[in-house]
């Protein structure tokens, strides 16, 4: 009876869920502002919001169409600001690869397996101004609570970990989109971007797909979100 109901609800177009959302583990570990790293036109943020997340949220973004829109979005919230600039290791200016969705915009050149996507296909390229986390978190220390990091910059994630320097441990939480299937080309490996998580002292706490190959019934990228363990 039990795996006739499951059936029912997965024909029905519902999935049970275990592994804990965005905003419970937020909740869970008291986090009081989200730093929205690769935050397109806002859609993260509306997630949180949606979620019940009421707290402070701050935005990068150095695709100027795109941190337009994210503007529009966040006018009349007053705990969410935002940034026109990309997070990186290195500050100073780097070109801005504009794919076609630009959701796939990228400081990294697209892969062979990248360019087989119409939708990340590149259509133009931007000089955008690159920040250390570090170096703004330092000049901004309103900033600094108990901080979630979400970082979602298509393949340049590593670059953004780096850049924090010794603000990687003031982090209570970090969110990194992980590819099992790489799509930019100098894209950090997923077991060693866990690996580089786990060494740095932090654990998973939960795991969310959120693209995938229905071609090949394959599992393309994971949101993992990593806690601190002395958090």
């Amino acid at each position: 009876m039990r795996r006739l109901i499951r059936k029912m609800i997965r024909n029905a177009g519902f999935n049970r869920r275990i592994a804990p959302n965005f905003f419970e583990v937020i909740q869970a570990n008291k986090v009081d502002i989200v730093l929205d790293v690769g935050a397109n036109d806002g859609g993260y943020g509306l997630e949180l919001r949606d979620s019940g997340y009421t707290g402070r949220i701050h935005s990068f973004e150095p695709n100027p169409s795109a941190f337009k829109r994210l503007s529009a979005i966040i006018g009349k919230d007053s705990l969410w600001n935002a940034e026109q600039c990309g997070v990186g290791q290195h500050p100073g200016t780097l070109e801005l690869n504009v794919s076609k969705a630009d959701v796939f915009s990228s400081f990294k050149a697209l892969n062979d397996f990248g360019q087989t996507s119409q939708n990340a296909k590149v259509v133009d390229t931007v000089k955008a101004k690159v920040v250390r986390l570090d170096d703004y978190l330092a000049k901004n220390p309103e900033l600094i609570g108990r901080p979630y990091l979400k970082i979602d910059t298509q393949g340049f994630e590593r670059e953004v970990l780096e850049g924090l320097g010794n603000m990687l441990h003031e982090m209570v939480a970090i969110q990194v989109e992980t590819s099992l299937v790489n799509s930019y080309v100098g894209e950090t490996d997923w077991l060693e971007s866990i690996l580089y998580m786990r060494d740095a002292g932090f654990e998973v706490a939960t795991m969310v797909c959120n693209s995938s190959i229905s071609s090949k019934a394959r599992v393309r990228e994971f949101d993992i979100v990593y806690v601190r363990k002395d958090a």
